[in-house]
């Protein structure tokens, strides 16, 4: 600072906001702005040498590290609770969806049944099996959304697929009979 610059007189007030923008800093923006005392001495206009004195005796330094611990685990925490509420909205939408999958799933299914009742040929199996697949879609959707872990649907797909498979045709050959006889549904 030139030292035939006139400074400014150090006010309590003026002194509180240099304070307060050393330890706090300044929201400008959509921005966090921190100043360094030179900054704040030269934007005031006051003695560097006074500024620097009051901010050793009543430890602005200590109290802005502080803060700024502070400061940031308040971020830290509205964020988790922001991500928290993005997921809430996530797995609720999530689990719509999956209820939606297995309500069209059984639709087409109970349409399949009355039109095999009516004598008309039923859905063949590739698109049954695409069904199948729809609903295990679903339910690992909707167990994702409500937390539980789907290790061990996979392994019971993997596992069972082709028995499950083996059972639907088995219980579709039934069926046919069933209607070639004349008898009602076998289930």
């Amino acid at each position: 600072m030139n030292s035939k610059t006139k400074t400014s007189k150090l006010t309590d007030t003026l002194k509180l906001k240099i304070r307060n923008e050393f330890v706090q800093g300044i929201d400008e923006s959509n921005e966090h702005k921190i100043y360094t005392l030179d900054a704040l001495i030269k934007k005031y206009n006051v003695a560097q040498s006074t500024i620097y004195r009051i901010a050793r005796n009543e430890q602005w330094k200590v109290q802005r590290d502080q803060f700024q611990l502070e400061y940031t685990e308040k971020l830290d925490r509205d964020r988790i609770k922001n991500r928290s509420r993005e997921s809430i909205k996530l797995d609720d939408n999530s689990i719509t969806l999956a209820k939606a999958l297995y309500t069209t799933v059984g639709q087409v299914m109970q349409n399949n049944n009355l039109d095999m009742q009516q004598g008309q040929k039923g859905l063949p199996p590739s698109q049954l099996n695409s069904l199948a697949n729809v609903a295990i879609t679903a339910q690992r959707l909707a167990k994702l959304a409500l937390g539980e872990a789907t290790l061990n649907i996979d392994a019971n797909i993997n596992e069972n697929t082709s028995d499950a498979f083996n059972r639907v045709m088995e219980l579709l050959d039934e069926v046919e009979e069933s209607r070639v006889r004349g008898i009602g549904p076998t289930h």
